[in-house]
């Protein structure tokens, strides 16, 4: 199953990005979003946080094209390989409202989306940073393709994330969508879906 989706997790609306907004925009959001949870810590340098951003995403972009990628929207839909067990784990335990989104990893071509282990800002800076005890240049810095994210991510690597990556980071494969209609229009079918049965 692990291959066979991707999924988004959001609080309310999905496919919702701080790189849709202005810079003061971003700024209001991460400061009303911010707290010490795992998932939020990150907003508490906004202005150092949203530099690091635009850094990453114009790599991420950059990187997908060299590899052939075609990137029909200027920031990508963020998303898991697989699902995130780790988010999902820590929203129940703690109560925090987190929805998701299964994607069917077929609607996307080799020019849709990207792939980076683990979240795309860390390994940005792990690749230019090379930390000792955690760099491996083989995943690291490194933005992979469809086909090369599916021959790469066996089942032992997607079980042994935790101790690949830096303390504190969540462990996953990040998949980034570069077409933001196709996932959309995904979202779209599944609410009229749910609407139709509820009426049944």
């Amino acid at each position: 199953m692990m291959f066979e989706i991707i999924t988004h997790y959001y609080n309310d609306v999905p496919f919702r990005s701080l790189s849709a907004l202005s810079k003061t925009e971003a700024m209001e959001v991460m400061e009303e979003l911010c707290d010490d949870t795992p998932i939020f810590e990150r907003f508490k340098e906004p202005v150092q946080y949203w530099e690091n951003r635009l850094e990453a995403e114009n790599w991420l972009r950059n990187g997908f094209k060299e590899k052939g990628g075609i990137p029909k929207d200027k920031y990508p839909f963020y998303s898991v390989l697989g699902t995130a067990d780790w988010i999902e784990s820590y929203a129940t335990s703690t109560g925090l409202d987190v929805n998701f989104l299964r994607i069917p990893l077929s609607l996307f071509s080799k020019n849709d989306v990207s792939f980076t282990f683990p979240d795309s800002m860390v390994s940005f800076w792990m690749g230019r940073d090379k930390p000792e005890e955690y760099y491996n240049a083989k995943y690291h810095g490194q933005i992979f393709t469809l086909s090369e994210v599916k021959s790469m991510m066996t089942t032992d690597i997607m079980n042994n994330l935790e101790s690949m990556i830096p303390k504190g980071t969540i462990p996953y494969v990040e998949a980034q969508i570069w077409n933001h209609e196709i996932a959309m229009n995904f979202y779209k079918n599944q609410m009229s879906h749910l609407k139709d049965r509820n009426r049944e």
